[in-house]
């Protein structure tokens, strides 16, 4: 079974408006909880950089209770669903 991330909460929890970075904590259907970062390019178009899962969940894809880098091939899905949710900071 594949596994599809659904954001059903997404909050804006930092915003830096001088470089434009910005922070989003977004919880997955799976009780997952995840920080999403984003920045700008040089083109000036909105990218998210990284991806961490808070370790409030065992990872729901290995399984592990510690850090892995399990999430960051959902960056883009996740990603798109939070900013949905919680809007871009202007």
């Amino acid at each position: 079974m594949a596994y599809n991330p659904q954001v059903v909460d997404a909050k804006i929890v930092s915003h830096n408006p001088k470089n434009g970075l910005f922070e989003i904590v977004a919880q997955l259907k799976d009780r997952t909880v995840c920080r999403l970062i984003y920045g700008t390019d040089a083109t000036g178009t909105l990218q998210p950089t990284h991806i961490n899962r808070l370790l409030k969940e065992p990872c729901p894809i290995c399984r592990k209770d510690f850090l892995c880098n399990c999430m960051s091939k959902f960056k883009g899905t996740i990603s798109e669903q939070a900013l949905e949710i919680a809007g871009n900071p202007s």
